[in-house]
């Protein structure tokens, strides 16, 4: 079994500092391991020790570079490499995300009964995950049926794909419905795409259990004491007021490792006790509540409370004024 990652990368992002740890976790456990990071030919060159970028090396066993046209940008080269691994590598593998952290040895992950197989999108099928009407809104605009049709999201970040005809026609149907969604319909998404290759192919993708790629910001903590890799989600941190949850995923940490081009003795102390790298977060845990927190209703709040803190100030004071009025009569009834 290979072990597989795809990295597009400049000196100005943190991707490369990301795959950096995933691949220093991955060697804590299995050291002989087959490790390949599938690059672009651009981000290539910048892997140098110039650019403080070629501490990876001594991780990979394999470092392959695709060429590319100079006008393919690196978010459309991650994906056309990412949906087509097969066509760059032999025998099975598992593809691993970069915002990842591996928490335990990966090798049982063979004793797996699946041609190829994921992870449950949030560990949820879909009826009961918070993001359900943009999945299927989605797919509507993109004309796919993949998740629907499923009734569950399988997630992109950890994929098994045993050598055989089903991995070599999942990733050709992927590598086709993404570039439908991105050059046809403007949207770069790859999730979407790989439901919808999923659906084409006979919906033959197993679901993996939670701990192959445990999402604790979307219901993975259930996961997290057995976890085999930990998926931080890099993307999710790209808000000016996000505050990120995993300490490995902060910004600030990042941005030392690049600064330096190695792994600090308190990052590497971190990432051996991957599983208790948590920073202080508001638990709620009210229905009600968590049912609005992706509501743009949410968000606008939030905006006018920064920007417009005296109008916040006067609304949420009508509201509680309402809201204490209906209690009254609620109490009187």
């Amino acid at each position: 079994m290979k072990y597989v990652y795809v990295l597009t990368s400049t000196p100005k992002d943190l991707y490369y500092e990301q795959a950096l740890m995933s691949l220093y976790s991955l060697r804590l456990y299995m050291k002989e391991a087959e490790v390949i990071v599938l690059v672009d030919d651009k981000t290539m060159e910048t892997l140098t020790e110039e650019n403080k970028r070629s501490a990876l090396k001594k991780y990979a066993s394999r470092i392959i570079a695709i060429p590319f046209d100079e006008k393919i940008t690196n978010i459309e080269r991650s994906r056309l490499i990412k949906t087509a691994i097969p066509q760059y590598i032999d025998g099975s593998f598992l593809y691993i995300d970069c915002d990842t952290i591996i928490a335990g040895d990966l090798s049982s992950i063979e004793k797996e009964p699946f041609e190829t197989a994921g992870v449950l999108d949030g560990h949820v099928m879909l009826q009961d995950h918070i993001h359900q009407k943009a999945f299927i809104a989605r797919d509507k605009k993109l004309g796919f049926h993949g998740t629907r049709a499923a009734g569950c999201n399988i997630n992109g970040g950890v994929i098994l794909a045993n050598e055989g005809e089903a991995t070599k026609a999942l990733f050709k149907a992927w590598n086709e419905a993404w570039k439908f969604s991105a050059y046809k319909k403007g949207d770069f998404h790859d999730q979407s795409a790989l439901n919808e290759a999923n659906y084409r192919t006979g919906m033959k993708m197993g679901h993996l259990d939670g701990i192959w790629n445990c999402q604790p910001s979307h219901g993975g903590l259930a996961f997290l004491k057995d976890a085999k890799i930990i998926h931080y989600y890099s993307s999710e941190f790209s808000g000016k007021n996000y505050v990120p949850y995993y300490k490995l995923a902060d910004k600030n940490l990042q941005t030392r490792i690049k600064e330096s081009g190695e792994l600090p003795d308190d990052v590497i102390a971190m990432i051996a006790e991957p599983k208790f790298q948590f920073n202080p977060v508001h638990i709620i845990n009210d229905s009600r509540i968590v049912s609005i927190m992706q509501s743009p209703l949410v968000f606008t709040l939030a905006d006018i409370k920064k920007g417009l803190p005296f109008l916040f100030n006067f609304m949420e004071g009508v509201a509680a004024f309402i809201r204490k009025c209906g209690k009254l009569v609620a109490g009187k009834r």
